[in-house]
């Protein structure tokens, strides 16, 4: 059988993106906002834990708005990472005592440098709760209260949530989008939250990790991830190969931030990670960013190839269905996170530099080239599958 022509049949790969529309629908409805949930009576004592390296233009609003919060029982950790950029002296200039500031230890052989400033961060705080942030996010003042009536009314151990991402610059809106569509997309919320101790199935973002204490202690913590580039995801796995329960949240009503100011920097921000997320398996990783480009562009091929012939035939039909299902899926995807509605527009481009960035990810880890922030990141084992 040639595999090339079943794999790119149109009425294949309607059946896929049909799929994949089910799940974005499913993981709308399933991905609560966080303000759905009511504040809890019993509000115990949290650990607000942000590193920093180099934030000098982000860290003071963070911290700002996060000291505003109207939580009744909290305290604010911020590690400075051996920044370079004045970050030091904005935090010198908080006066708050409920802010405590650290500087963080040579990093150790083993560690990247965010998975050591966290788990120093885990070590130096005394809440029940531990809630971790990054320093380019913004917070609105009820995202305590309802970040701790989430995780008590899921009666889970570990929430995590999407955030608002702010895409100022083409280049930005046509990168940092695609994280966001993949989790919506391509992971079935609720096949996860049955599946208890299955790893494939997880999810996380950095920006918003909230743990029980006792569960982020029981998982080994961020020591148990130190080698990790995409330790939010690898933190989650671990959760769920525990058993733990959790739950993955709309916190877009509550928290906002630039993840990158431009393409570049979102480009080397990626890169970084993308291929870290298919734990280090080459064949996988090639395969997913075909396939992706794959229902990308043979629908948007075949129709005006058709649509010149005048092959106005079931298969023309079933790749034009194709496009405006997949645009429906991007449009949807904006209009659930609070990204600008028109991004649905640049669907195929955002895609193909996805594709191109996650193979440049995989040279580069392949090369031993990846870095982030001045720190080159530590070496994994390359899989073949």
């Amino acid at each position: 059988m040639n595999i090339i022509p079943f794999l790119t049949d149109s009425h294949r790969l309607l059946v896929f993106v049909g799929v994949q529309a089910l799940i974005a629908v499913s993981n709308s409805i399933l991905m609560r906002r966080l303000r759905s949930f009511r504040p809890a009576g019993n509000e115990p004592r949290v650990s607000v834990l942000v590193p920093a390296r180099d934030e000098v233009q982000t860290i003071g609003p963070c911290v700002r708005s996060l000291l505003a919060q109207e939580y009744p029982d909290f305290e604010m950790v911020v590690l400075d990472d051996g920044s370079c950029d004045g970050t030091d002296r904005v935090l010198a200039g908080i006066d708050d005592a409920r802010l405590r500031g650290l500087t963080g230890r040579a990093l150790p052989d083993g560690w990247t440098g965010k998975t050591w400033a966290c788990s120093q961060l885990a070590a130096a705080a005394t809440g029940e709760l531990l809630f971790f942030t990054d320093a380019d996010t913004v917070h609105a003042p009820d995202t305590l209260r309802r970040a701790v009536a989430a995780l008590t009314s899921s009666r889970a151990q570990f929430v995590t949530a999407v955030t608002r991402n702010e895409v100022r610059t083409f280049g930005e809106q046509v990168t940092v989008p695609f994280i966001i569509w993949a989790l919506m997309a391509i992971l079935p919320l609720g096949v996860a939250y049955l599946l208890r101790r299955s790893r494939a199935f997880s999810a996380a973002s950095g920006k918003f990790l909230l743990f029980r204490r006792a569960a982020y202690e029981q998982v080994g913590g961020h020591a148990a991830v130190r080698t990790e580039a995409a330790e939010d995801v690898a933190l989650a796995r671990w959760v769920k190969a525990a058993g733990m329960t959790w739950r993955l949240l709309d916190a877009t009503d509550c928290v906002s931030a630039r993840m990158y100011d431009g393409f570049r920097s979102a480009a080397r921000g990626f890169s970084k990670n993308y291929f870290a997320l298919f734990g280090y398996r080459v064949l996988v990783a090639l395969f997913v960013w075909y396939w992706m480009l794959v229902i990308t562009w043979h629908p948007l091929v075949s129709v005006v190839v058709r649509g010149l012939q005048r092959d106005f035939t079931a298969q023309f039909w079933s790749a034009a269905a194709t496009i405006v299902l997949a645009a429906a899926i991007w449009l949807l995807v904006a209009l659930k996170t609070r990204m600008p509605w028109h991004l649905f527009l640049f669907y195929p481009m955002t895609m193909t530099v996805a594709a191109g960035l996650g193979i440049w990810s995989l040279i580069l880890t392949i090369a031993g080239r990846t870095g982030w922030k001045g720190r080159s990141l530590v070496r994994h084992r390359i899989r073949l599958v």
